[in-house]
């Protein structure tokens, strides 16, 4: 009996599909997850001065579906996309390009408002913008967040001002300097480092905890979640 046993686990391993494969690979791409993300999208860099529009069509292509864009263009400013043939959904929202033999080239995962984001090992940070729901040209670019910020509990006075520098201080991340004469509660926390994630503002602590920031109406940032105290980032 266990020589039978262990003949058919052996047969359902050699049956097993290849490693390496993208979710969708063995499987068939639900309909209506194909049509919910077909769309026209804007591919971008973080610095928002590389852009591409490109369509994501539900015609099927090989082991995908068609991805629309001028190629010639496209592929000058964003080099992965030379590898790149066609699309797929992902999991939990997440949006798959794809090579001709189906592994993914790049992840998009759902951020908020209509926004994708990709973060490449050793290569940088890429958004992918539906244009049926954002305007990329409002969407904040990372070059807008550079220099001081004003800290402050709402309706209240300046705590900190803090400076997001541009210099690099580990992978897709910055140095933070701390300005002198800041409240105890920001001292304490010790931000040494941010990064702009899904369209968020991330400070960095030495130990590795984090504020996060979300943009405003009124283009300010708050803390979110809130609690259990507010705070809100402004410029001066």
């Amino acid at each position: 009996m266990h020589l039978v046993a262990g003949f058919l686990f052996t047969l359902f391993a050699l049956a097993s599909p290849a490693t390496g494969q993208t979710p969708n690979a063995a499987g068939k791409p639900d309909p209506a997850e194909v049509r919910a993300l077909a769309a026209n999208y804007e591919l971008a860099n973080a610095d928002g001065d590389r852009k591409c529009r490109m369509i994501l069509e539900t015609r099927q292509v090989g082991s995908g579906f068609a991805l629309v864009y001028n190629r010639a263009q496209c592929s000058q400013l964003f080099g992965f996309l030379g590898d790149v043939t066609a699309w797929l959904p992902g999991v939990a929202g997440a949006i798959l390009f794809i090579r001709s033999n189906g592994r993914t080239v790049v992840e998009f995962t759902e951020g908020i408002g209509g926004v994708y984001e990709a973060i490449r090992e050793n290569d940088a940070v890429y958004f992918l913008s539906n244009l049926q729901f954002v305007d990329p040209s409002e969407r904040p670019q990372i070059t807008d967040l550079f220099g001081d910020w004003n800290l402050s509990r709402p309706g209240g006075a300046l705590i900190c001002r803090i400076t997001l520098s541009d210099t690099t201080a580990g992978e897709e991340r910055f140095a933070l300097i701390v300005q002198a004469g800041c409240d105890a509660a920001i001292t304490r926390f010790g931000p040494v480092s941010w990064r702009f994630e899904r369209g968020d503002v991330v400070l960095l602590s030495a130990s590795g905890e984090s504020l996060r920031f979300g943009r405003q109406e009124g283009g300010g940032w708050a803390k979110v979640p809130d609690t259990p105290r507010p705070l809100l980032m402004t410029k001066p």
